[in-house]
């Protein structure tokens, strides 16, 4: 049986030590509500939201794993679960393990397999350190304080490895940026062009000069880019730009955008890096363990990329991510100004709303971890139109459901 097994016994408590139920690993928690009351009746989840002075607008979740009263009556349903006793709890809570794609009787604890589960308990870290919605959270390095510590006289052998294996998160896909506001601009209305405009060959004389000017900023492919800038200006000046909407300054600035943003996302994602490397040196070498040689990632932007092969550019259009055009005004922290989410919306014909949603649940299905707001699910607001993907780790497993999804 799961709950027998030593690997399950050790998450489980992992989770109750990150909730606050059950710091000093006594097995106990089954009782506590937010804010730290306690229930007696266990023939039920008590369904009661308390307020406290860091949590005004209050929490009805209980339990040792902190149960939200719909979370838990959606695992007692699939279960067939009676009460809200601790073996109920404890089933219910590695039923959500193995939804959010975990195994607890068989995946080790380590920094993925964590990160994999803070969707789901928001005390937990994702590979950045942080609460998936922004809620106090335990680092990892308190976390493996807790594995190394006894249990019953003997610490946790989790993942008692040879060495640290490091994080490492993706970098910015310039090429894949480029690609894709090049393609956007010559669909915009490419035409033969007339006249010279000198206004135009300005716009390019400038960008070169800006480009020059600061060549750390830009790199052995911005002074690239500033040879053909000037050659760009020669080409209008004497032959003319394309009319209509094809505006040559427009592409310009698309793409001394995209290398600013290349910069500043490769500059975050290795601090943050250093930071996660430096935390789990320091927490021991059991902190984590080699990752499996033959499991499958795929990022965000191959993921929007995938999804673009798999309905033609004239089904889906990604967008709201660097690697496919500029990213509008989102909320502080927001995903997509990391490159780490993207906005799906149906362009073709018909009932579109209805494929939204249908794509939106598949993906819902076939990405555990990963944030999917749609029409119809949306709990944040503003989704009623389109998809929001987002992976706060930049990548995520494939899985089976993904592969028949894009395949």
């Amino acid at each position: 049986m799961a709950l027998d097994n030593p690997l399950t016994r050790q998450w489980l408590d992992l989770i109750a030590y990150a909730e606050g139920t059950d710091s000093a690993r006594r097995g106990g928690g089954y009782d506590v509500m937010f804010g730290g009351g306690r229930f007696q009746d266990f023939s039920r989840h008590p369904d009661v939201v308390v307020s406290t002075k860091g949590f005004p607008k209050g929490s009805a979740a209980a339990g040792r794993y902190q149960f939200m009263p719909n979370t838990y009556a959606g695992a007692q349903k699939a279960l067939g679960l009676q009460g809200f006793g601790p073996q109920e709890q404890d089933l219910a809570a590695i039923y959500l393990m193995k939804q959010r794609g975990v195994d607890p009787t068989k995946d080790p604890i380590t920094p993925q397999t964590i990160a994999k589960l803070a969707p789901e308990w928001a005390s937990l870290p994702t590979l950045q350190g942080k609460s998936f919605y922004g809620q106090p959270v335990k680092s990892l390095g308190e976390l493996q304080g807790f594995l190394q510590k006894p249990s019953g006289g003997v610490p946790y052998q989790v993942n008692q490895a040879a060495g640290v294996t490091p994080v490492t998160l993706p970098r910015y896909d310039f090429q894949g940026a480029l690609k894709n506001i090049v393609t956007q601009y010559a669909l915009s209305g490419a035409a033969q062009p007339t006249g010279g405009d000198t206004q135009k060959a300005q716009v390019y004389l400038q960008a070169a000069e800006a480009i020059k000017a600061d060549p750390d900023k830009y790199g052995e492919e911005g002074r690239a880019l500033a040879e053909q800038y000037q050659y760009k200006a020669n080409e209008v000046m004497f032959l003319g730009g394309a009319p209509g909407g094809n505006d040559p300054s427009k592409l310009i600035m698309d793409i001394l955008g995209a290398k600013m943003s290349q910069k500043a996302y490769d500059e975050s994602q290795a601090a943050q890096e250093s930071l996660i490397n430096s935390q789990l040196a320091s927490a021991g070498p059991s902190a984590t363990s080699a990752v499996d040689p033959n499991a499958q990632f795929i990022s965000t932007v191959e993921l929007g990329k995938a999804l673009q092969r798999k309905y033609g550019p004239g089904g889906l259009r990604i967008g709201e991510n660097p690697a496919f055009g500029r990213v509008g005004k989102h909320s502080p922290g927001s995903l997509h100004y990391q490159g780490r989410a993207l906005d799906i919306t149906d362009w073709g014909e018909g009932d579109w709303k209805n494929r939204t949603v249908q794509l939106g649940e598949q993906l819902r299905q076939a990405l555990p971890g990963a944030q999917i707001f749609h029409p119809g699910y949306d709990p944040v607001g503003g989704h009623h139109e389109h998809i929001h993907l987002g992976l706060p780790e930049g990548k995520i497993p494939v899985t089976p459901e993904l592969l028949k999804l894009i395949g």
